[in-house]
């Protein structure tokens, strides 16, 4: 997609799938329309929380480290379960560790569990900047779900959970 204007509708997609469906019958199109819309509701939204994060010094990446530091008991959390938490492989944790280390936002510090591993924990500058990024990161995740009822917030949470159960199950047929 060399030349595409990222600033594009999600009609651009829509006529592009409508054009494969045309060639290739049977085609379940509207179940691959939702797979695209929710890749491109994802990307935008993850620019839009970049765009955000950025005043602060972070992205969604470091972001979300830091959260799920903070949210750990003692705010201390092993690298295998910041990998986990944030469905990243094992290198791209290591490098955002060094990330948040070289920041002076995080330490690494020997396991209160095992010698053997390491703990990541937050610095008390690291604490005070999610602190401080947290609220602003509130308010705009109560903007963006302006448009929604209550109502309409609990079936999209239903229905992202039903499909992750049905993913689940994919996975494990596989």
């Amino acid at each position: 997609m060399a030349g595409l204007d990222v600033n594009l509708d999600f009609t651009y997609f829509e006529n592009g799938i409508d054009r494969i469906a045309r060639q290739l019958p049977g085609m379940p199109q509207d179940q691959v329309v939702l797979n695209r819309l929710f890749f491109y509701v994802f990307k935008e939204l993850d620019d839009v929380y970049n765009q955000h994060l950025s005043t602060f010094g972070l992205n969604s990446s470091t972001f979300l480290a830091l959260a799920m530091i903070l949210s750990s008991e003692d705010n201390r959390l092993n690298p295998c379960h910041l990998s986990d938490a944030l469905i990243a492989s094992r290198t791209n944790v290591t490098r955002l560790a060094d990330e948040l280390v070289g920041a002076g936002w995080v330490d690494r510090t020997p396991s209160t569990a095992d010698r053997r591993r390491v703990e990541l924990s937050l610095t008390p500058s690291g604490r005070q900047l999610i602190l401080k990024t947290l609220p602003v990161i509130w308010k705009r995740i109560e903007q963006q779900w302006t448009g929604f009822s209550p109502a309409e917030v609990a079936e999209f949470d239903r229905l992202l959970r039903k499909m992750l159960a049905g993913l689940g199950r994919f996975r494990a047929a596989s």
